[in-house]
């Protein structure tokens, strides 16, 4: 799928993102970096955080603090798939059943292995003992669910195996500790709702790679070649994939300003106001695949991705809509 350089002024408001400003524009921050860059989360346009990687000496961890770049030491090896936080600690998720936590007021790491080594694709803070990883094996024909209490992680009791069976997660999300959404293979999302877990069913058994909501709407993206829109809610998941050719997705955000979505060939969509969801041909064009997307409270737009599912994890790239960074 190619897409032509074409302004927003072209397309209207329900194909481009609200303008954070006068200066906005789409560019190409970082590319061809040795390994992919997987996931992407901050809590402001001078707060964001990405992960990525293991390229051979150790995975990628940057954060953006509105004027430059830093790069930090993991401390240990292996690729990191996710990045979430709260308050003053950032979550990570990666190979071999590890989270890692990083304290921004001491700067340092602080790294769990999990009693199972599935790669944990997805982390989700809720408190600073209330704290959720997921993951599957490496054929996505098993998954995990870990819940750290403050002191140790393990297995919800309540988490039965006919719940799990046949379910491989990748990703969490949850408007609080009492509701919460886990999506991955299988045909089925998990809910934990008011400490009781319950499977729902899909439309269509496609993989559901990543999920996010806001305002009580949830959202959750996902597909095999072609792409897969469902919304979440008490009645169940609801299929709202565009009609034609639609990329398949990989990463889903519901900002403040937007709800956007990033996948495959550079392909970067947004739902419109009316609900309707359609491609931002104003993005630039790559033959790469986004894994990861975050907007920030301004309206920014942060999609990272790179060669993931077409060789192996390498040629980072880091592509951005808001005013232009400093270099």
């Amino acid at each position: 799928m190619r897409r032509a350089a074409l302004t927003c002024l072209v397309f209207g408001l329900s194909a481009c993102p609200q303008p954070p400003g006068d200066d906005a524009s789409w560019e190409i921050v970082e590319k061809g970096l040795p390994g992919s860059l997987m996931s992407v989360w901050g809590r402001g346009a001078d707060d964001v955080w990405i992960v990525g990687a293991d390229a051979g000496s150790g995975p990628a961890v940057k954060h953006w603090d509105g004027a430059a770049w830093s790069e930090l030491d993991a401390g240990s090896p292996g690729h990191l798939w996710w990045v979430s936080g709260l308050g003053d600690g950032v979550w990570m998720s990666g190979d071999a059943g590890r989270v890692l936590r990083y304290d921004r007021n001491d700067m340092s790491f602080e790294t769990w292995t999990m009693p199972t080594a599935e790669r944990l694709y997805g982390v989700f803070p809720l408190a600073e003992d209330n704290v959720w990883a997921c993951g599957s094996d490496e054929q996505n024909t098993a998954g995990v669910i870990w819940r750290y209490d403050g002191d140790v992680w393990a297995a919800p009791a309540d988490l039965t195996p006919e719940l799990m069976a046949g379910f491989a997660c990748f990703k969490i999300w949850g408007s609080g500790p009492d509701d919460l959404w886990f999506v991955g293979y299988g045909g089925v999302v998990l809910r934990y709702q008011g400490g009781t877990w319950s499977r729902i069913e899909l439309p269509a058994d496609r993989p559901l790679f990543t999920v996010h909501g806001a305002g009580g709407d949830v959202f959750a993206v996902g597909g095999a070649v072609s792409g897969y829109i469902v919304e979440l809610g008490d009645a169940g998941a609801r299929d709202v994939t565009p009609k034609g050719e639609v990329p398949q997705f990989a990463g889903i955000y519901a900002g403040e300003s937007a709800t956007v979505a990033a996948g495959l060939e550079g392909a970067i969509w947004q739902r419109g106001d009316d609900g309707v969801w359609t491609e931002i041909e104003a993005a630039p064009t790559t033959p790469l695949e986004y894994h990861a997307v975050y907007v920030d409270p301004d309206g920014g737009i942060w999609a990272v991705g790179g060669r993931i599912y077409t060789g192996p994890l390498s040629d980072g790239l880091l592509t951005h809509y808001g005013p232009p960074l400093p270099q």
